[in-house]
């Protein structure tokens, strides 16, 4: 629990719906009396993510992963527990007592990197700042048109061309050097001295989706290469996790109902400086799924605008058809060969590239498109060549109804039957790897072990409390092989049971920290049919005490044949005295 009292937990509990919280980040469907969706900590095709209102508890039986609303704003949004917990109290209006955290080595060195971020951060802003107006710097901004109020806002900075201005400026302030390298903003040199990053560039702060500063882009002042380095990747800064600019943008994603994503920095900044604030950028990269599930909390709905001779145009729509894969919309906006969404806009200005987001095609017509040029033969092969190529895109569609047009669609641009795109459709769907495998290689799953007779006798404790005197009587927490059961079995028979039902929820604030939570979700959601009750107690009490019983009788038979090989008769004596009473004493 941290330092927050329980009952302050409870106090945002019972002034959060799950349902709503969750449903803010992702949609849910109805399921009887519980809500299914698509599980946002994993990659899958079938529903397996239950959130459950009666118990105010979600779990997902693809990767196992649990818990009450803390947990799933824990987990969505990257925080700690506390963060969760103040974050959950400000939306209800609950007021946190005040309290001195106490940060593991890990948590304390995370908030001094984002600490010494934000310095340099302010130190390269307030190095452009005080730079003259015929500096590189300076001539480079207003050559791109950029304005001081944008300027400022985005916190655009410049590195000077000394090798030690920051690392002289940090050390000043106290700072210490091996923090400031764990940063990444400077690196070391041969004779074990320091020297800057970023030199003589325009420097671009990179944020979480919070406005904390993760790390820094720089961009060179003439045309030498490379034109832009980045922060290596630090405890705060992972490559391909984050979007730039979504900490401004999100809110205006939500009002317009899509993102426009570009690639740079500086196409970002002109969007926002005339207007369109709804635009992100991807950091040069491709996308990653992290990126994508990371935009997903504010909207399912994507224009990618790329120039019309950007290379490689084949690996990039392969990039966006993992947003396919996680259930968004995408269609892609063309610029006119030699511009970049900056140059269009300082051309032809907002008005005509917001014409152009609205003609802005379906990746499928898009896709179409750009296969039609690379194989404008109308033989065999490349009706072949094309179909196989939609095909993987299609195959990626999760919406039936849109998926059997496309289908239509594409036999009708091919001139061949539907039934032969059906049928290299499902080919298709052999070669691709089914959820299960991915999520082994991606290393999401939790492993839940708990012995049957187990989980239904704690599922059936929780569920109603007159039970938990029942098992006090006939079992000992020890009785219990998994762990996990065993903190959870010792923590009900210690409550108060006056209230026939035990909040699941609660349950878990109680245990934070003891007890894995989606190990009590696993358990409270999973749909077990038990008619009749008290016969279920009875048969799981019988079949742990025979489980305990037979694993002391393994126990003592490995001991004897070691006394009994060295000569303890004794001991031997003993132990074979102590097997024939388990035996005779049966379950």
């Amino acid at each position: 629990m941290g330092k927050i009292p329980e009952h302050i937990l409870n106090e945002i509990q019972d002034r959060c719906d799950i349902v709503e919280v969750i449903s803010s980040y992702i949609p849910l469907k109805p399921a009887g009396r519980n809500f299914k969706t698509n599980c946002p900590f994993h990659h899958e095709k079938t529903p397996s993510f239950i959130v459950s209102p009666d118990k105010q508890i979600y779990h997902c039986f693809g990767c196992n992963s649990g818990g009450n609303v803390f947990n799933f704003i824990k987990e969505y949004e990257k925080m700690d527990f506390i963060e969760a917990v103040k974050m959950l109290a400000k939306k209800t209006g609950v007021k946190l007592p005040e309290y001195k955290r106490e940060n593991t080595d890990s948590d304390s060195i995370i908030g001094i990197i984002h600490s010494i971020n934000d310095i340099a951060a302010n130190y390269y802003s307030n190095t452009l700042e005080k730079s003259g107006d015929s500096s590189s710097a300076r001539r480079y901004i207003e050559k791109r048109g950029l304005e001081k109020d944008i300027v400022k806002k985005f916190r655009i900075g410049y590195a000077d061309s000394s090798w030690r201005s920051l690392s002289e400026y940090l050390s000043k302030r106290g700072i210490n050097i091996d923090a400031v390298l764990k940063a990444g903003l400077i690196q070391k040199g041969k004779d074990a001295s320091h020297y800057d990053l970023f030199r003589d560039r325009l420097i671009f702060p990179i944020c979480d989706v919070r406005g904390r500063v993760l790390g820094f882009g720089a961009r060179v002042l003439d045309d030498s290469l490379p034109k832009y380095i980045n922060s290596p990747e630090t405890m705060v800064y992972k490559k391909g996790h984050h979007l730039y600019s979504l900490n401004f943008a999100k809110t205006f994603i939500r009002e317009k109902g899509f993102a426009i994503i570009t690639e740079g920095y500086l196409d970002v900044i002109s969007c926002h400086q005339y207007g369109i604030t709804n635009a992100i950028s991807s950091l040069g990269t491709a996308l990653t799924q992290e990126q994508i599930r990371a935009l997903k909390r504010y909207t399912h709905n994507v224009v990618m605008v790329y120039d019309a001779d950007q290379a490689g145009q084949m690996a990039t729509l392969r990039g966006l058809e993992m947003l396919l894969e996680e259930g968004m919309n995408v269609k892609v906006a063309t610029l006119d060969k030699g511009h970049d969404p900056d140059s269009y806009i300082r051309k032809f200005g907002p008005r005509c590239f917001g014409d152009l987001i609205k003609k802005s095609k379906g990746l499928f017509v898009y896709k179409l498109a750009i296969l039609r040029e690379k194989f404008p033969e109308s033989d065999s092969e490349a009706m072949a060549e094309i179909a196989k190529e939609m095909l993987v895109t299609i195959s990626k569609v999760r919406n039936a109804v849109i998926k059997a047009g496309y289908i239509k669609e594409l036999a009708q641009e091919l001139g061949v039957k539907e039934e032969a795109i059906w049928d290299e459709l499902k080919k298709t769907k052999r070669n691709v790897k089914a959820p299960g495998s991915m999520l082994q290689a991606q290393g999401v799953v939790r492993k839940i072990d708990i012995p049957p007779a187990e989980k239904i006798l704690v599922k059936l404790m929780i569920e109603d409390a007159g039970v938990v005197n029942t098992v006090k009587d006939n079992l000992q927490p020890f009785d219990f092989k998994n762990p996990d059961i065993r903190h959870l079995v010792e923590t009900l028979f210690g409550m108060d049971t006056k209230d026939s039902f035990i909040d699941a929820g609660k349950l878990i604030n109680y245990l934070e920290g003891r007890v894995a939570p989606h190990v009590i979700s696993f358990i409270v959601n999973e749909d077990i049919m038990i008619k009749d009750k008290e016969r279920n107690v009875s048969d799981c009490i019988k079949v742990i005490k025979k489980n305990q019983r037979d694993s002391r009788l393994k126990d003592i038979q490995n001991r004897l044949v070691v006394a009994q090989k060295n000569g303890y008769e004794d001991e031997a004596r003993g132990l074979l005295e102590e097997f024939n009473k388990l035996i005779k004493g049966g379950v």
